[in-house]
């Protein structure tokens, strides 16, 4: 045959492995995106930054504060930055569309935009408030919604969406334990979802626990999932936006100051003056001195503030079973016994008066 004069001719064995390769199966697409080290470019490419050093394109973020601590008037200032591509605190922006999900209050949003124009003397274009409910929580539709909207007013504006925020996430989450990382994971999923599928920045507002040193409120997974946390102060000493979480930048500890000037806008039905506020640069008050709590410190103080008289140390674990293990609640009240945040004596522990 032809294939045995072949096989008379040349290696027998050397077309025999042919023979064996070409019925090999081909190798298909990998299930996983993977790129390999000696494949890289050797030229860096830097993160792609919407405001310089402190947010970057299509990631997520998270600022929260106290209530009262300027946090929203902060934000609508930071949109507005972006929405005109102007300078934000001397940090240049990457202009584009702003989608403002104003879950909590869209009058005092609207109010606050019109207080900024008033102020500086312009119109502030591409920036939408959606006022309706969102639900990031119960099912998909919103999160649908969301996403159709953008593409919609980026083909009406011809921009693309740089940013979108959502105010607040216990708004865009109403009827899930916060605390949970089953019902949380949810809405991250979703949020990381809307940015995905739009490509603009998601940035969520979100308050403080009831101890401002445990940081933001509920499951601290939210904190993980983002790429920066922003957090905004008010003390004696001023108003404050500092950068406690930073994946990608090296903007980590930077402090922004401001403070907030008002601004009239008209008169209420018994004639005193209807006002909103402005954001005004301002020096970055000292930072406090002290190491922030963990979380599970945080939630002891949190937990001894709501007792009346002192409970003994295995009172605390057990009230915490099921939500952290023994171990770290017993150093966390050791930890917080040797930085004076409470008292124990014999076996038994309370909140200090300086931590109430």
């Amino acid at each position: 045959s032809d294939v045995g004069d072949y096989m008379a001719a040349h290696d027998g064995d050397a077309l025999a492995e042919l023979l064996e390769a070409a019925q090999a199966p081909k190798p298909g697409p990998l299930p996983l995106n993977v790129s390999f080290a000696d494949e890289l470019p050797a030229d860096f490419t830097p993160p792609d930054e919407l405001l310089e050093g402190v947010l970057t394109v299509g990631a997520a973020s998270i600022l929260y504060g106290d209530s009262n601590s300027g946090k929203t008037f902060a934000a609508v200032d930071m949109a507005c930055a972006v929405a005109c591509g102007g300078e934000w605190m001397g940090r240049r922006t990457e202009p584009g569309l702003v989608v403002y999900l104003a879950a909590e209050s869209p009058a005092s949003v609207r109010s606050r935009l019109q207080a900024y124009q008033q102020h500086h003397g312009r119109r502030v274009p591409d920036f939408a408030i959606v006022a309706n409910p969102v639900d990031l929580f119960a099912s998909d539709a919103d999160t649908t919604a969301i996403v159709r909207t953008v593409r919609e007013l980026e083909r009406r504006r011809g921009k693309p969406a740089r940013l979108v925020i959502g105010d607040t996430l216990a708004r865009l989450s109403a009827g899930a334990n916060e605390n949970s990382g089953e019902d949380m994971g949810l809405v991250v999923k979703r949020v990381d979802a809307i940015r995905e599928q739009t490509g603009a920045h998601f940035l969520l507002i979100h308050h403080s626990g009831k101890n401002a040193a445990q940081g933001a409120r509920g499951w601290s997974g939210i904190r993980a999932a983002v790429d920066t946390e922003l957090e905004v102060t008010d003390t004696p000493q001023g108003r404050c936006i500092e950068v406690t979480k930073q994946r990608d930048l090296n903007s980590k500890g930077e402090r922004i100051g401001f403070r907030l000037e008002s601004v009239t806008l008209g008169t209420t039905k018994w004639g005193t003056p209807a006002t909103s506020c402005i954001v005004l640069a301002a020096d970055a008050p000292a930072k406090a001195q002290g190491k922030r709590m963990g979380e599970v410190e945080g939630a002891v103080i949190e937990y001894l503030a709501g007792v009346k008289v002192g409970t003994r140390k295995s009172e605390v674990v057990k009230h915490f079973a099921g939500r952290y293990e023994k171990g770290p609640v017993y150093r966390a009240m050791k930890a917080l016994v040797t930085a004076a945040a409470i008292h124990e004596a014999a076996g038994m522990v309370c909140i200090a008066e300086a931590a109430k």
